[in-house]
């Protein structure tokens, strides 16, 4: 057997063993507040448990340590900084919230940004506007910084919950915004299913 027909075996092996460990994942789209209540891991939304599960879910797709992050942007000069307690100083406000997750590939870096947000209301409302101010720094970053350094992050937001699922057309319209198209590919907008499919097929690294 050649050296090339072994390099295909070994990545037909590994492709086959991935497709086996997939998770199953529900859709965001059935995701209600009672769907979360009912989940053996909830305990009333005081103890960072969504979080924690979707962390959980992160490393056994991606057989990476997810790790917590200080990290955040700054919503003027559009630079990533670590910051634990950003409201302590005067500029407070010009801080976006920190990431919930943080991989690092060779030389590339994952960002990630959890919510679970599901029925509607008030407040579900303020929540998803936060989100959208946080990705369009996101994109801001990557533009700024994409012809002086060339890129090497990618930010990762994961939206599960059914009011995710029901306003993922606004954060559409985000994405296909023109000054975003050279860089969109380096920010993912999804569910938790979704980003286990692109995981597998395009983000993998």
């Amino acid at each position: 057997m050649t050296t090339t027909a072994q390099a295909t075996k070994i990545q037909n092996v590994i492709r086959s063993f991935i497709v086996r460990k997939r998770i199953l994942i529900p859709g965001s789209e059935i995701q209600t507040k009672n769907w979360r209540k009912n989940q053996n891991w909830y305990r009333g939304g005081k103890h960072n448990e969504c979080e924690l599960y979707q962390r959980n879910l992160i490393e056994k797709i991606t057989q990476k340590k997810c790790n917590k992050s200080d990290k955040r942007i700054n919503i003027i000069t559009k630079k990533i900084i670590d910051k634990k307690y950003p409201m302590k100083e005067i500029d407070g406000f010009e801080w976006t919230e920190d990431f919930d997750g943080h991989i690092e590939l060779d030389n590339k870096e994952l960002f990630f940004n959890l919510k679970i947000i599901c029925d509607a209301g008030g407040a579900q409302t303020r929540s998803l506007r936060e989100v959208y101010h946080f990705i369009t720094c996101q994109l801001d970053h990557l533009v700024e910084n994409n012809e002086a350094f060339g890129i090497n992050k990618y930010f990762i937001n994961i939206l599960d919950g059914n009011t995710c699922y029901n306003t993922a057309s606004k954060f559409e319209y985000l994405l296909s915004k023109p000054q975003y198209q050279h860089v969109k590919q380096y920010i993912f907008v999804g569910d938790m299913k979704k980003f286990q499919e692109e995981w597998h097929t395009n983000l993998s690294l």
